[in-house]
């Protein structure tokens, strides 16, 4: 026990010496850029971030959902609905990067690089119907559409203002 007390107390100090080092560089004011030193400023690389998404995940957890979504087609005067049910599931993006750039003219554009990794976990819908009512519960479905996977790219995709 009393071991524990001593590496307590030498912890405290060590955190103590370390705000006593630190406290000048935490407490400096924030120095106003003009425009020349803001332009010179640099990410080197860029942001970059990763990106987990799930929409719509209820089902792969087993909970039971009703989402749909539909659109509406009327064909010799008979309205009919293509309803997908449950579309959603898991994407994660991993590896991407935000850069802003100057093209040789001069002009400014954003290069955001494609992902890395893109994995899948049951995307898509877990079915597909044509009904005349949008809101019945479907009982003839064209089958499902689901990805699980992951998949590999590279490039970039550049945006820039006319």
């Amino acid at each position: 026990m009393r071991k524990n007390r001593s590496m307590s107390t030498w912890m405290k100090l060590c955190l103590w010496m370390a705000g006593l080092l630190l406290a000048p560089v935490l407490h400096a004011e924030p120095l106003p850029l003009d425009e020349a030193e803001l332009a010179q400023v640099s990410g080197r690389d860029g942001i970059g971030f990763a990106v987990h998404l799930e929409i719509n995940s209820a089902p792969i957890y087993g909970l039971d959902i009703d989402s749909r979504l539909t659109a509406g087609f009327t064909v010799d005067g008979l309205k009919t609905y293509l309803v997908a049910l449950n579309p959603g599931g898991i994407i994660d993006l991993f590896a991407m990067a935000l850069n802003l750039r100057t093209r040789p003219d001069g002009g400014d554009y954003i290069d955001v690089t494609l992902p890395f990794f893109v994995g899948v976990q049951d995307f898509g819908v877990r079915a597909l119907s044509a009904q005349t009512d949008p809101r019945a519960p479907i009982t003839n479905s064209y089958g499902q559409f689901l990805l699980n996977g992951h998949a590999s790219m590279q490039g970039h995709l550049y945006l820039w203002a006319q």
